[in-house]
């Protein structure tokens, strides 16, 4: 097993937790709270390319999307964002 399918099984384990949060109507995280999530996805996302991984970049992506989902649906204003 290498490394790319090792972080591919690892960051798929993130997404049932958050689709729990972003499809339960009564969820609330806050927006600062997933701001964050979202631009350290991306940075981890470049390093994971630059390293020249494959499929652990597309599942971190997909991750990174559903956390703008999150921000978008389950966030609400704070004096921060």
């Amino acid at each position: 097993m290498n490394w790319d399918v090792l972080l591919t099984l690892g960051t798929l384990l993130f997404i049932p937790g958050l689709m729990l949060t972003l499809l339960n109507r009564e969820a609330y995280v806050p927006r600062l709270t997933s701001a964050v999530s979202v631009v350290g996805l991306t940075v981890i996302i470049v390093a994971l390319i630059g390293a020249g991984l494959v499929l652990s970049p597309i599942v971190s992506t997909v991750i990174a999307v559903i956390w703008v989902f999150i921000f978008v649906f389950r966030g609400k204003r704070s004096p921060f964002i």
